[in-house]
C-alpha cells in the first residue's frame, strides 16, 4: 500500500509507570510495547512509518529498528512534550512531499490493536471517502478518554475529558486515538492547531473539529472490542495486558492441537509456531520466532527463544535454549543450557548440566552430562563423556575444536583449541589434548601416579585443634 503512510507517537514520558525506562520500551509477551504497536502497521504495508521519539529517543529508535530491520522506518524528534497534535506536527517533515495518500496516526502504547481491525478501518475510510476518520469504541468505564460528540447521529467533535462538561462526561462512546487522515488535509490542519484548552497542549482531536468547521465529512469506525484499545499507563495495566496476551496465545495453541498442562503458567509469544500433539508442561516460556515441531514434549520450567525444535524431541526439566536448532528425536536436559549458535542435526542427546555455544553436533552425537562445548564441531555418532571441556578462549580470541565421527571421548578430557581430532578416535579419560590427533588413534596424556605413605597423619598434625571436614 504505497498510498498509506503512518505516524506513531512514542515520545511520552510515561510518568505513571514510575520507571527510568521509556514507557514504550517495557515488554509484553517478550517484546517491547512499541514493537507490538508497530507490527499491525507493518503488516498493513504502510510506508513510510514515522515514529515520533522524545524520551530516551536513541533507545526507542534502536528498539524499533531492531524489531523491524527490513521496514522503512523514519524518526522525528519531539524535544518538548506539547501534546499529541504537536507530536504529529513534528513528524510532518518526514512525510515525503509527493505523498498524496492516507496517513494512519496512532500510539506506541496500544499493543493489542490487530491488523484485522486496522484493515477494516482503512476499508471503511476509503469507501466513505472522508478526509478524517477515527476509531471509537463503547467504554465500560470512559474515565479519561475523549468523548465523541454526535449531532443527529453524525460526529461533530471530540472533547477531551478534562475539557468536557458533566453532561458530556456521561457519554460512553470514546476516542481510541487512532486516525486516518488525508495527507493534504493533515498538512493544512496541523500547523493551525491551537493550544487554547485546559492543558495548554495541541490536541490531535482538534482535527475533527477543524474538519467539521469546513463542513467536511468525519467518519467514525466503531470497533468491536474495547480491549484492543486499552492503553498502558501503569505497572498494573502492563500486567493486565501481559495476562490478556498470554491467554489469547495459549487458547490459540490449544485450539490448534497443542496440549498445555497448566495454561496460567505458559508464556508464548505471538510469532511462536507449535505443531500438533506437542505437550507443554508447567512454567514454560517460548519467545521470539521459535518453531516447535509435532509430538514434542516440553516437561516444564523451560525458557526457549528463537529456537527450532524438530519433531518428537524431549525437552526435559530446566532447559534454557536460545537461537539454536535442535534436530528431530533429540533429548535435551534436564538443566541443559544451549546458547546461541548451537546446531544439533538430530537424534542427539545433550544431558544434565551440559552447556553448548556455537556447537554443531552431528547426527546421533551425545554429551550426556557436566560438559562445556563451545566453538566446536562434533561428528556424527561421537560420544562426549562426563566433564569434557573445549578450552576455546585464550583471553583475546575464541578458537575452534573439531572432533570427527564415531569418537569415544572419555571423562575429564580437555581439548585445548585450536585442535582437530580425527574420526574413530578413542580419547582416554583425564586426557589433555594440545595437538591434532589422526584417525583411528588412541590418545592419552596420563602422568605417572605417585604415593607418599603416611602423608595424611602429618597433614592432620599440622591442623591440630581444628575440626576436620567430616565433623563440620
Amino acid at each position: 500500500m504505497t498510498d498509506l503512510a503512518a505516524i506513531t507517537l512514542a515520545a511520552g514520558l510515561g510518568t505513571r509507570m514510575r520507571s527510568k525506562r521509556a514507557k514504550v520500551l517495557h515488554q509484553i509477551a517478550g517484546e517491547t510495547m512499541l514493537a507490538r504497536s508497530l507490527r499491525p502497521i507493518v503488516v498493513l504495508g504502510a510506508s513510510p512509518i514515522i515514529v515520533v521519539v522524545g524520551n530516551q529517543a536513541d533507545e526507542v529508535r534502536a528498539a524499533a529498528i531492531s524489531a523491524f530491520p527490513k521496514t522503512e522506518l523514519r524518526f522525528a524528534l519531539q524535544s518538548r512534550q506539547l501534546g499529541t497534535g504537536h507530536a504529529a506536527r513534528c513528524a510532518l517533515p518526514e512525510l515525503p512531499e509527493d505523498f498524496r495518500g492516507d496517513v494512519l496516526l496512532g500510539y506506541g502504547d496500544l499493543p493489542a490493536v490487530t491488523v484485522e481491525t486496522l484493515r477494516r478501518f482503512l476499508s471503511q475510510h476509503r469507501e466513505n471517502r472522508a478526509p478524517v476518520s477515527f476509531i471509537t469504541f463503547r467504554a465500560a468505564n470512559p474515565a479519561a478518554y475523549g468523548r465523541v460528540i454526535r449531532v443527529s447521529g453524525q460526529v461533530d467533535e471530540i472533547v477531551e475529558a478534562r475539557d468536557a462538561s458533566p453532561v458530556q462526561l456521561k457519554i460512553n462512546e470514546v476516542n481510541s486515538g487512532v486516525y486516518l487522515v488525508k495527507s493534504n488535509f493533515l498538512r493544512d490542519a496541523l500547523p493551525r492547531l491551537s493550544a487554547q484548552n485546559a492543558q495548554g497542549e495541541y490536541y490531535l482531536t482538534d482535527l475533527v473539529k477543524m474538519a467539521r468547521e469546513q463542513r467536511l465529512q468525519v467518519d467514525a469506525f466503531v470497533a468491536d472490542h474495547e480491549t484492543e484499545f486499552a492503553g498502558i499507563n501503569s505497572r498494573e495495566e502492563l500486567a493486565q495486558m501481559e495476562s490478556q496476551v498470554r491467554n489469547q496465545n495459549v487458547r490459540k495453541l490449544m485450539s490448534s492441537g497443542v496440549t498445555v498442562i497448566d495454561p496460567p503458567t505458559c508464556y508464548v509469544g505471538d510469532e511462536v509456531e507449535i505443531g500438533a500433539d506437542t505437550v507443554i508442561g508447567p512454567n514454560v516460556q517460548i519467545w521470539g520466532k521459535s518453531r516447535i515441531g509435532s509430538n514434542v514434549r516440553i516437561e516444564g520450567t523451560a525458557w526457549l527463544r528463537d529456537v527450532v525444535v524438530g519433531d518428537r524431541c524431549h525437552i526435559k526439566l530446566g532447559v534454557r535454549a536460545e537461537e539454536c536448532h535442535i534436530g528431530e528425536d533429540s533429548d535435551i536436559g534436564p538443566f541443559a543450557n544451549l546458547r546461541a549458535g548451537t546446531e544439533l542435526e538430530g537424534h542427539n542427546r545433550v544431558g544434565n548440566f551440559v552447556e553448548t555455544k556455537k556447537a554443531r553436533l552431528g547426527r546421533g552425537a551425545k554429551a550426556s552430562h557436566l560438559s562445556y562445548l563451545g566453538d566446536t564441531t562434533i561428528g556424527s555418532g561421537t560420544n562426549i563423556g562426563c566433564g569434557v571441556i573445549t578450552v576455546n578462549y585464550d583471553g583475546y580470541d575464541k578458537h575452534e575444536t573439531l572432533v570427527g565421527d564415531r569418537c569415544m571421548v572419555g571423562c575429564d578430557t580437555q581439548f585445548v583449541a585450536p585442535v582437530k581430532i580425527g574420526s574413530d578416535v578413542y580419547v582416554a579419560s583425564g586426557t589433555t589434548i594440545i595437538r591434532d590427533v589422526p584417525d583411528g588413534s588412541l590418545v592419552m596424556s596420563h602422568h605417572p601416579q605417585r604415593e607418599k605413605a603416611g602423608w595424611m597423619a602429618g597433614f592432620h598434625k599440622r591442623h591440630a585443634g581444628r575440626k576436620p571436614w567430616w565433623e563440620k
